[in-house]
């Protein structure tokens, strides 16, 4: 598996940042942005220095340890608090690469600076720091000690028998800075002053403490007296110089520790997916019935049938059917005028149907409902987020049915079956044929009665053993096969119907779940997908 670079994992909190603005503590998301503003700078400072600095509290040693360390009495030393009140730098390095500690220096805000010879012991690109104590009495000093040890990329802490246990150096300190192992030094200064017996429980319980503060860091024994553990000390030192890694640790370090924050931060758990898509369609089907949607499928198939009987129906029995009152037009989901065949919906002319207006007890189970898929989905939202997210979709739910029905009005279809025309010119055509025929034998029914001769006008069409005049037979096969198309065609409009109604149904369904989306759901969706990409993109950064 590829090592994840400093980059992506910046680019990952990033997200995880974005994504969980206004959803978790501000303090959290202020404590990733700043780690990602300290990466950003020390990124565009000199990589071929290594800042180490030395930090603790008053009388720990501290600055006698960073003189014996330069190799000169730069830092002053004295009983009297407090003795460092601005940071000093040490700096070994060639012309080639002196511009660049100037800027580094800057930004670290270290004025009073000295220069080392590059050697052994002082690597080319050392910056060594002796801060102000961590515990001064002067704020002012606290404050410039703090700013440098949230931005060294090494950082050593140096402690005494009488206070490496002090609960402000691990509460405040060294606590924070779990996940650090590879960017912090702890030193037990002044074991001269101890037993060697002594000596090793004071280290041994120091271990304890850095441990349990969860920080694995790499603790050594000094005397700035003797001069004991100082070679080891430098020598800790020059390989993190000679290895240009420690600011990529540290920066490293830092967003790792702000992913995780920012992930802890978050709701560990995802809603339960059964149980929010139960909600789900337990929403959906309050607001069908809020809806009215099966009234409005019974339309849909009874309007179909009238206009499917008024088209292909015997001709001399369709104004029946034409007496009936249209469903569609009834419940205002069609419009006033002759109706138009067309395969849009009729939305131009149509804004409001006339149905139902919604009682308050349906209003009341739409809004249970909502309150219902709030609630499922409530394990994966932080609690903010969750009266926020409750509030705007409890509200939505209140004018969600007016929005259902002008999905309905949308939805629903005013056209016709092609087929429907085909059978009604033929139908047309064998009432014609049986007009023809009656017509014929009605006028010789009058030549007959007016006793005038009708021979030659009645030819005959032999059918088997018979002979059946054309009149009769026009009359008589022009109304059977009109009634047999118009059987035949009922049973295809039925089927029509049936079809029309179930399709508009499902066309119903899918219009009002996205009314639910546009109007609840979508804003509880936001919420959880904006959650797992923090929670994703903070775990890759963190890992």
């Amino acid at each position: 598996m590829a090592r994840t670079t400093l980059s992506q994992r910046a680019a990952d909190l990033r997200v995880a940042a974005d994504a969980a603005e206004g959803r978790i503590a501000d303090e959290v998301i202020a404590a990733a942005r700043l780690a990602l503003q300290r990466a950003g700078e020390r990124s565009q400072l000199s990589a071929e220095h290594t800042v180490v600095a030395l930090a603790g509290a008053t009388g720990t040693g501290k600055s006698t340890l960073f003189n014996l360390l330069t190799g000169a009495d730069l830092a002053r030393t004295s009983q009297q608090r407090p003795t460092t009140a601005f940071p000093l730098a040490a700096i070994a390095e060639s012309s080639d690469i002196a511009a660049g500690s100037a800027a580094l220096l800057d930004w670290l805000g270290v004025k009073e600076r000295h220069e080392l010879d590059v050697s052994s012991r002082h690597p080319e690109g050392l910056v060594l720091l002796d801060l102000p104590d961590h515990d001064s009495v002067v704020t002012e000093h606290r404050v410039r000690a703090d700013h440098v040890t949230e931005r060294a990329d090494l950082l050593v802490w140096v402690t005494n028998p009488q206070k490496y246990a002090d609960a402000v150096l691990h509460s405040r300190y060294l606590i924070p800075l779990a996940g650090h192992e590879d960017s912090v030094v702890v030193v037990l200064n002044q074991l001269d002053r101890l037993t060697h017996e002594d000596a090793a429980a004071c280290l041994a319980d120091l271990t304890r403490l850095v441990e349990a503060d969860g920080l694995r860091a790499r603790i050594l024994g000094a005397s700035a007296h003797s001069g004991e553990g100082v070679p080891q000390l430098e020598a800790l030192i020059a390989r993190a110089v000679d290895r240009r890694e420690a600011s990529t640790a540290r920066l490293t370090a830092d967003v790792r520790h702000a992913a995780s924050e920012l992930l802890a931060a978050l709701p560990g758990t995802a809603p339960d997916a059964r149980a929010l898509a139960d909600a789900r369609r337990r929403l959906v089907d309050a607001l069908e019935h809020a809806a009215g949607i099966p009234l409005v499928v019974d339309a849909v198939r009874d309007s179909s049938l009238r206009d499917g009987f008024a088209r292909t129906g015997w001709p001399p029995t369709r104004w029946v059917r034409a007496l009936r009152a249209d469903p569609l037009r009834t419940l205002g989901l069609r419009p006033p005028e002759r109706r138009r065949e067309v395969d849009a919906p009729a939305d131009s002319e149509l804004i409001r149907s006339s149905l139902p207006t919604a009682s308050p007890a349906v209003r009341a189970q739409v809004a249970t409902a909502t309150r219902t898929y709030v609630a499922a989905a409530a394990a994966a939202l932080p609690g903010g987020a969750q009266e926020r997210v409750n509030a705007r979709a409890v509200a939505a739910s209140a004018g969600i049915v007016d929005s259902v029905d002008r999905a309905i009005v949308r939805t629903v279809e005013v056209r016709s079956a092609r087929w429907w025309g085909v059978a009604n010119v033929m139908q047309w055509l064998l009432l014609a044929v049986a007009i023809a025929g009656g017509a014929w034998l009605g006028l010789l029914a009058l030549l007959d009665y007016l006793r005038m001769p009708t021979e030659g006008l009645v030819p005959m069409l032999a059918v088997g053993e018979f002979d059946v005049p054309w009149p009769t037979l026009l009359l008589v096969a022009g109304a059977a096969l009109g009634l047999m198309l118009a059987v035949a065609s009922a049973f295809a409009v039925r089927a029509g119907a049936r079809r029309r109604a179930a399709r508009v149904a499902g066309r119903l369904r899918d219009g009002i779940a996205a009314v639910a989306h546009d109007e609840i759901l979508d804003e509880v969706d936001a919420e959880l997908t904006a959650l797992t990409t923090a929670r994703e993109a903070a775990r890759r950064a963190a890992r």
